[in-house]
């Protein structure tokens, strides 16, 4: 299943920030 376009920049700035990839992985319901 491919993810929206919103949801990777989402996900990507959240980790750019200093999260976590596994904190980040599992508040967005993402596989790490």
């Amino acid at each position: 299943m491919a993810y929206s376009l919103d949801l990777r920049e989402r996900v990507v700035a959240r980790v750019e920030q200093g999260h976590s990839v596994e904190e980040t992985a599992a508040l967005f319901q993402v596989s790490p």
